[in-house]
C-alpha cells in the first residue's frame, strides 16, 4: 500500500516528531519531482555545536534538497545538498550527529536508526522506525514525490 504524506506527517509516523507540525526553525517545505526542498532558519535551532552557532550568525537561512538515492532492506539513503549563502552547508552535516543521536535516545527510538554518513548522506532505517511504532509493518520502499513523502508498506 502506498501512503503519501507531508514531511511533518512522515516524521510524526516515524516517531521523530512529537506532533504533526514541523519545528519552528523549518520555514518552508516543497519540492518538484523526486527532490524534497526544505528551508530552515538555523538561528532558531537550539543547542547547536559552537562552529554551527557561529555560522548561523553569518548566514541564517539554510536551503536543503534531499533525494532518496537508494532503498534497500528497509533503509533509505538520502543524498543531501544544502547551502547557506551559497556555501556548501551539507559538509557540516556531521556536526549534527550527536544531536540527532540524543534526540533518538530521548524519544526511545532504536539506536542507529538514523545515521549521518561522512559523504553528506543520511541513512534512515525506515523499517526499524516504523516497526517500533507499528509492529508487523513491512516497508517496501520510500520516495519523494512533488514535495511529499511516499512510503510503500505491506502488512
Amino acid at each position: 500500500m502506498r501512503t503519501e504524506m507531508s514531511l511533518a506527517e512522515t516524521l510524526n509516523e516515524l516517531g521523530l516528531l512529537g506532533g504533526r507540525t514541523l519545528p519552528r526553525f523549518v520555514t518552508s517545505v516543497g519540492g518538484a519531482g523526486d527532490e524534497l526542498e526544505v528551508v530552515a532558519d538555523a538561528r532558531a535551532v537550539k543547542n547547536l555545536p559552537g562552529p554551527l552557532k557561529l555560522a548561523t550568525r553569518l548566514v541564517p537561512a539554510v536551503r536543503s534538497r534531499l533525494r532518496v538515492e537508494s532503498f534497500d532492506g528497509g533503509v533509505a539513503v538520502l543524498a543531501v545538498d544544502a547551502s547557506a549563502g551559497g556555501l556548501p552547508a551539507h559538509k557540516l552535516l556531521g556536526l549534527a550527529r550527536n544531536r540527532i543521536e540524543s534526540v533518538l535516545a530521548a524519544k526511545g527510538l532504536p539506536t542507529g536508526s538514523v545515521q549521518i554518513r561522512p559523504d553528506a548522506r543520511i541513512a534512515l532505517d525506515v523499517q526499524r522506525l516504523l516497526a517500533a511504532r507499528y509492529p508487523g509493518t513491512v516497508v517496501q520502499g520510500m520516495a519523494f514525490a512533488d514535495g511529499r513523502v511516499a512510503v510503500d508498506t505491506a502488512a
